[in-house]
């Protein structure tokens, strides 16, 4: 299902949509809190809490906005974690501020990957020369001669296939793909 829909049916109070939802962000934000936490019974606490503001809070993530959902979850998470050591002052002063800040670039990592993904899927939507060549190119890393040998074409036509796939995947990215529903 196509996430922007998913998030849709969340904000409607739909308990099948949640549970989708959270099965598919809940390994993510597990290992970002494991990662942070270094204690996993803590981890697993933030893990429930942060799910818990997701649906106390999810009417306030902006579908049409520019933001990821997946960046606004993950800075709930965080936000537990910071909330976390400011009860647990003991703790938080034991803790090296730069270790946070960089586990903290996870958050950006898990969104990057993400969004790699949704790419990867929206790839295999478009018509198979098309994705092919597009593969070949960027994953693959072939020439565009390389390319037109193995698909028995000439350059010209590999370098035509893939600028029109990647016309029809900025499309279809900006209104949310196609490739989940």
């Amino acid at each position: 299902m196509n996430e922007v829909k998913l998030i849709v049916k969340c904000q409607k109070g739909e308990k099948e949509a949640f549970n989708e939802l959270i099965t598919i962000y809940y390994p993510y934000v597990s290992k970002f809190l494991i990662k942070l936490t270094a204690d996993e019974e803590i981890a697993q606490d933030l893990v429930q809490e942060t799910f818990l503001k997701l649906v106390i809070h999810i009417d306030k993530f902006d579908v049409k906005g520019k933001a990821m959902f997946s960046t606004y979850l993950m800075k709930i998470a965080k936000n537990c974690y910071l909330d976390y050591l400011k009860k647990n002052k003991k703790i938080a002063s034991e803790i090296d501020i730069e270790t946070i800040s960089d586990t903290i670039s996870i958050e950006d990592k898990i969104a990057e990957k993400n969004e790699v993904d949704r790419v990867l899927k929206e790839i295999d939507t478009l018509p198979f020369e098309q994705a092919q060549a597009i593969k070949l190119k960027y994953l693959e890393e072939y020439s565009l001669k390389e390319i037109a040998e193995k698909m028995g074409t000439k350059p010209k036509t590999i370098k035509s296939r893939i600028h029109e796939g990647k016309k029809k995947l900025e499309k279809r990215i900006k209104r949310g793909g196609n490739a989940y529903g």
